[in-house]
């Protein structure tokens, strides 16, 4: 009986943490840098563009890169690409060629990420493919947490933008150390006849899966504003200090962790349909939240809201992942998980566009939260006869994608 390869999960972890704390020390550094240099608002508006945009328009390409071709050798080129882009980043001198840095390095993580989400499912069973998800989004969450910090202490200790973006080049090294050191492959180097490298036609994507991109991304669209619009709100509306934000903010990734770890433990023997079910119902909760969010009077009142936020956000993740292993074909893994990805993404930056635009228009933060809230909750009332149909569907058939895994290939 096959087992599943905890060292090879906890490798590619190790990974995440240090190259995520690398692409948020470069990206805080840069906000810093063009916010001391007197840069315009649209300035680190076409930054943070910079940092979502390479994940949503070349998903076509890296998920096919992720499926066709030797999952070493792209996780070490992606790590390359990074490494180029933050070292780059030190010697530009204007705005242009800055977010043209800031896209090169999000264009390594945009071929980075499919390729990590195609090797999970090969790396566990299916039973421990939820833990392995808990472990993935904590690395992530983690990284995410450790960067902004680190960036706001090296960059006065270091003295300047260009040290500071070196030492976060090196952080971008993991990734080609985690390439190079994990066992389990995947990709054309496995031979021509192995699913993951075949050239046959790609397969539809699972409906199950099509509803769930289409749903989250829908959701993600309207919750996501409430992101720009919580600065203004907790300053603004609720009258409280930077510190107070700070602190409200944080509760979210801790919520995010616990989240993952106590819904992975529910999810390792559910049906599809159940977590498909699951997740909406988190996301119908997470809405409903937001409306909540609305009718706060002081900022404490934020604590407990932003952190069930952001554990239900965590399960969510989890449950997206299981999902997707789960439901896609054992050659296609890297598209299907590409494809996810860059919807999340666009839903992102359009949420951040419609935020920033309805702030331009002097709509109040409060306003626009309980918009937001509104705007999610029908969305999810209008998907969710939907999930249920295709769950219903899923149900009919007695063979899981997941089966069709072949033994992992070990050197």
């Amino acid at each position: 009986m096959r087992k599943s390869a905890w060292l090879d999960v906890w490798v590619i972890a190790v990974s995440q943490i240090v190259s995520g704390s690398g692409a948020y020390l470069a990206l805080t550094t840069l906000i810093l840098t063009l916010q001391d240099t007197g840069a315009t608002g649209l300035a680190v508006a076409g930054v943070t563009v910079a940092a979502s945009l390479p994940v949503v328009a070349l998903a076509p390409i890296t998920g096919r890169l992720a499926d066709r071709f030797d999952s070493r050798m792209l996780m070490v080129v992606a790590g390359v690409v990074q490494i180029v882009g933050c070292l780059l980043l030190s010697f530009a001198g204007n705005t242009v060629a800055r977010i043209a840095c800031v896209l090169l390095i999000y264009a390594g993580t945009a071929l980075g990420l499919p390729v990590r989400a195609a090797l999970l499912p090969v790396m566990v069973t299916e039973e421990d493919l939820p833990r392995a998800g808990a472990i993935n989004q904590s690395a992530t969450v983690i990284g995410s947490m450790f960067g902004p910090p680190i960036a706001g202490f090296a960059y006065h200790a270091v003295g300047s933008a260009p040290g500071t973006l070196r030492w976060a080049a090196v952080g971008f090294l993991a990734t080609v150390v985690g390439g190079l050191v994990v066992r389990t492959r995947r990709g054309k180097r496995m031979g021509d006849d192995h699913p993951a490298a075949a050239r046959a036609p790609r397969p539809p994507i699972d409906r199950m899966l099509k509803v769930v991109f289409i749903g989250l991304a829908a959701v993600v669209g309207a919750i996501s504003a409430v992101d720009v619009v919580a600065v203004f709100f907790v300053r603004e509306t609720l009258e409280s200090s930077a510190q107070t934000y700070g602190l409200i903010m944080a509760t979210w990734p801790i919520g995010m962790i616990a989240g993952a770890w106590g819904q992975a433990k529910l999810a390792e023997k559910a049906p599809d349909a159940r977590l498909s079910g699951w997740l909406f119902g988190s996301l119908a909760i997470t809405a409903a939240g937001v409306v909540l969010l609305a009718a706060v009077g002081s900022a404490p009142w934020m604590v407990p809201i932003w952190l069930a936020g952001g554990l239900l956000n965590g399960a969510a993740n989890v449950l997206v992942t299981t999902l997707v292993a789960r439901r896609s074909p054992v050659a296609n893994r890297g598209h299907v998980a590409a494809i996810m990805q860059a919807a999340v993404q666009a839903s992102l930056l359009a949420g951040y566009l419609v935020a920033g635009l309805a702030l331009t228009a002097h709509l109040t933060p409060r306003t626009i939260i309980l918009a937001c809230g509104i705007i999610a909750v029908v969305t999810v009332a209008i998907i969710s006869p939907w999930v249920r149909a295709a769950a219903r569907s899923s149900e009919l058939v007695t063979t899981p994608v997941l089966a069709d895994r072949v033994p992992q290939p070990q050197e």
